[in-house]
């Protein structure tokens, strides 16, 4: 498996991978990208890391600061997908592998996350990678008619 920057070529395969993958259990708000292009203007090339298997974009992560605050740099909010074809194949863990190992080089010293209490799928593969609960946002969405609470993660490197 490959783990690199996202490219132009890489948008097709991502467009697909975005809309199989999320649903009304797992984000507060369901975006059906119509293009490549479309997605470009929200994710330009290189701001995503992709995991290519057999010439096929695996799966995607994306990192960026929670806040614009200067005492705030040191922690990297991340974001992954995984195509529903790699899903228990190890795709998930190497990237987020890959990116703690990036962080570390960069002196970024934790990385957080925000995911849906109803998404035991992927609050079960973020603990199984040691991330860690760091607090929950009760009834924070209203979503297919109940409230659903965000929970949010994280971990310490170095």
């Amino acid at each position: 498996m490959e783990i690199r920057p996202s490219r132009y070529e890489d948008y097709e395969q991502l467009v697909e991978l975005e809309n199989s993958i999320w649903n009304d259990e797992n984000t507060p708000m369901v975006i059906e990208w119509e293009s490549p292009d479309e997605y470009a203007e929200q994710a330009p090339p290189g701001s995503l890391f992709v995991a290519i298997e057999k010439g096929r974009v695996a799966g995607y992560i994306s990192l960026k600061n929670p806040t614009m605050l200067e005492a705030n740099q040191h922690v990297w909010e991340l974001a992954i997908g995984v195509h529903p074809d790699f899903w228990r194949s190890g795709t998930g863990s190497k990237l987020l592998a890959y990116v703690e190992e990036r962080a570390l080089l960069m002196d970024i010293h934790k990385i957080c996350l925000r995911v849906l209490s109803t998404n035991k799928r992927a609050i079960a593969f973020y603990e199984k990678n040691g991330y860690l609960h760091q607090g929950r946002l009760v009834n924070e969405f209203f979503i297919g008619g109940k409230y659903v609470d965000d929970c949010l993660m994280y971990k310490l490197l170095g």
